[in-house]
């Protein structure tokens, strides 16, 4: 058996009050940045049945949007997933959205101009893909050369 004593100064005990308040500091801002974290990393694919939910929708994920959707197209899916449509699937799992449920059905993209995406002022685009009223994807992405394609998820 080992017993060892110490004796308590002033010294360790605000070592000791520091070492707590730090650890305790810490803990509170992690979980606050894991509560922001899940709050924009799945916003739920609600009915979204006018031009205001879909802004709003984009809205949830942090995304600020001309409210005034640039395009509108009409699609069919196809009643399988090709190997493009698979990765464009693998995309929109980070979005918590499955295409496949929606295959052979009508659906509709509503692209709109994004306003605040990270060290691009110009050119980005946010895309939603609605069956009925349902979001079944979405991406952010920029075209052109130097563009890219990426989740709804707002870039940390």
């Amino acid at each position: 058996m080992l017993i060892m004593s110490t004796k308590l100064t002033k010294a360790k005990a605000i070592a000791g009050v520091l070492t707590g308040g730090a650890l305790l500091t810490g803990l509170i801002f992690a979980a606050g940045h894991w509560h922001n974290q899940k709050v924009h990393e799945t916003p739920s694919p609600q009915n979204i049945s006018d031009n205001a939910g879909r802004v709003a929708y984009l809205s949830d994920w942090g995304w600020e949007v001309d409210p005034s959707a640039i395009e509108t197209l009409d699609l069919k899916l196809p009643d399988t997933l090709d190997s493009s449509y698979e990765e464009y699937n693998v995309l929109q799992a980070e979005n918590g959205l499955d295409l496949t449920a929606y295959c052979g059905q009508r659906i509709k993209r509503y692209t709109y101009t994004v306003l605040n995406y990270p060290e691009k002022a110009d050119g980005v685009q946010a895309n939603l893909y609605l069956c009925d009223d349902t979001v079944v994807a979405g991406d952010i992405m920029a075209p052109g050369a130097d563009g890219f394609i990426a989740s709804l998820q707002y870039p940390q």
